[in-house]
């Protein structure tokens, strides 16, 4: 087991070295840096707290809920969710790749990689 836990830790050392791991790394860097972001997720999460309780049929829970739905436009379309999204599904794409691969060595099937239900290895 240990040479397994050894080569697992070469591995991930290598993973995080592709350009793939480094973009999601700075991604993150700037979404949990970026004052202007935050300050909108901060908005965002005080509109959403500010509506519970409220009666849903109300005029005020109309209004918190237009401003909540632009406030969460506006934070999707900020340049820095957009890079961290982006760098994200890469990342993610990367491991899937990596993971299919383990998979394959293990079990001699590839698994499916276009999200299937009863897919029985169709690669």
């Amino acid at each position: 087991m240990d040479k397994i836990t050894e080569k697992a830790a070469e591995l991930g050392e290598m993973i995080k070295e592709t350009p793939e791991m480094k973009r999601l790394a700075a991604a993150t860097e700037k979404y949990e840096s970026d004052a202007d972001f935050l300050q909108q997720i901060e908005t965002y999460n005080a509109f959403a707290a500010g509506m519970r309780g409220k009666n849903k049929d109300s005029e005020e829970y109309a209004d918190l809920e237009e401003k909540l739905g632009a406030l969460y436009d506006s934070i999707m379309d900020h340049p820095t969710m957009k890079e961290y999204t982006e760098a994200k599904a890469e990342a993610d794409e990367l491991m899937e790749h990596v993971y299919g691969e383990i998979t394959f060595r293990i079990t001699g099937k590839r698994p499916c990689n276009h999200h299937c239900d009863g897919c029985g290895g169709c690669g």
